[in-house]
């Protein structure tokens, strides 16, 4: 049986609506406030520290390589997958709320160690020695696509634990986040500056992605499961919203 199920049936009662899809808010906000404190922390700490690797520009962006974010991402990428194994076993245990915030900080964890950390580290010299992918760039278009496809996949062949799938959802949802806005934009960069673009693509998908989370949430979702996943959709929604109203 799929861990999130939906339905066409009647719109659950408010208070469950209430209890399992906006209330979850504010604990996904606090876990995400939380790790967004401790890597800028890192990265503001960090700034006048001996670079691990000469800075240099990746993907016309200057990089930060701190020793203190360099420890961040090694850190945050195993203990990522620790919280992982835990949210797995709570999940298995039928703990489903547990199992919800150890895999959204797990995920989130990750996403800020592969996606936020590590293409600062890539190695220059004549030519790239190692480089790691900026993954919100549009360099990393045929990944998000493959993983598309195989995220799919597994969801169709019910390969995961609901703790994992939180925990996938996590780390997926903060990298396409990004890459809608960032990736996207060398295909209009003729046409309009950065800011604008992460301005309408901000009002347009996290709009549109706030509005799905809700109607899914309020008409279809039949379990706390799916209503959580909603709950996730909508920070996601409320997230793109936010940065596009930024200019980021």
């Amino acid at each position: 049986m799929k861990h999130f199920e939906l339905s066409s049936r009647p719109a659950t009662s408010a208070k469950t609506i209430a209890k399992e899809v906006f209330l979850p808010l504010a604990g996904i906000l606090g876990i995400t406030a939380l790790l967004v404190a401790i890597l800028y922390a890192c990265i503001e700490f960090g700034k006048g520290m001996t670079p691990v690797i000469p800075v240099h520009v990746d993907d016309g962006e200057t990089v930060d390589p701190n020793p203190l974010r360099f420890a961040f991402m090694l850190i945050g990428f195993a203990l990522s997958f620790v919280l992982a194994a835990i949210s797995e076993h709570k999940g298995r245990q039928g703990r489903t709320y547990p199992a919800f915030w150890w895999g959204y900080a797990g995920g989130t964890l990750l996403w800020q160690s592969v996606g936020e950390c590590s293409w600062h580290f890539s190695i220059k010299n004549e030519d790239y020695l190692m480089c790691f992918p900026h993954l919100e760039g549009a360099s990393a278009l045929f990944l998000v696509l493959m993983v598309s496809v195989i995220l799919i996949y597994c969801y169709e062949k019910n390969s995961f634990g609901w703790g994992m799938w939180v925990f996938l959802l996590s780390f997926i949802g903060n990298w396409f986040g990004h890459f809608i806005q960032i990736g996207s934009y060398p295909l209009v960069s003729k046409l309009m500056e950065e800011s604008s673009w992460f301005q309408l693509t901000g009002a347009v998908i996290g709009s549109l992605t706030c509005l799905a989370a809700i109607l899914l949430g309020v008409f279809s979702a039949r379990d706390t499961k799916a209503r959580l996943c909603t709950s996730l959709m909508l920070y996601f929604g409320l997230g793109i919203i936010v940065t596009g109203a930024a200019g980021l």
